[in-house]
């Protein structure tokens, strides 16, 4: 059997530097060390996946990310570029978890989650009113639920296929984690 018909269906793995987990290489951010035209060795971002110079792989999570920054791996611009490539990664994975049925939306369905104990993670809207802030944050305090305040309730409802929302809560333990990990809830 050739190596080709060997490998169909198969993610190729990469390791991170930071965290040293083993993730398929679409969920890593690939960074380039090249030094061969200048003295000091220069680190950027390789969106191609085919720069010369010696590769790295770093999460696409902020924790990896901070981690490599602060250790000197990468530099305030690759850093800025890593975050908002975190950013669209993890925004991404909202309309996966509406359609898989993870996503209560809407202030009556999150608080029947939050109350029921299906919600593992809440988003609440920048823009979403005071009341409903400070209701949302004290319940998921109470029943010891991570939670972020992010985003304007149109782009949370467009990222889930509604209309305005100002607070989503993410039902499936699975998705909740990834949710947890990238945004970096509050408890």
């Amino acid at each position: 059997m050739s190596t080709k018909k060997k490998n169909i269906g198969r993610k190729p793995m990469r390791r991170c530097v930071c965290c040293e987990a083993e993730k398929p290489k679409s969920d890593m951010t690939r960074i380039v060390v090249s030094g061969r035209n200048t003295e000091i060795d220069s680190v950027v971002k390789d969106d191609s996946g085919k720069q010369h110079g010696r590769g790295a792989y770093i999460c696409k999570n902020e924790i990896c990310i901070e981690k490599a920054y602060q250790d000197g791996l990468i530099d305030d611009e690759v850093r800025a570029l890593c975050l908002e490539e975190a950013e669209k990664y993890k925004l991404s994975l909202l309309p996966i978890a509406m359609k898989a049925g993870a996503i209560a939306a809407g202030e009556y369905q999150c608080e029947e989650a939050i109350k029921t104990g299906e919600a593992v993670f809440v988003i609440i809207s920048q823009d979403a009113s005071d009341n409903t802030r400070k209701k949302f944050t004290d319940k998921c305090t109470y029943y010891h639920i991570p939670y972020v305040i992010y985003g304007r309730k149109t782009e949370l409802g467009q990222l889930i296929g509604k209309a305005e929302r100002s607070v989503i809560a993410v039902k499936n333990q699975d998705f909740g984690t990834q949710f947890s990990i990238r945004f970096g809830g509050n408890e």
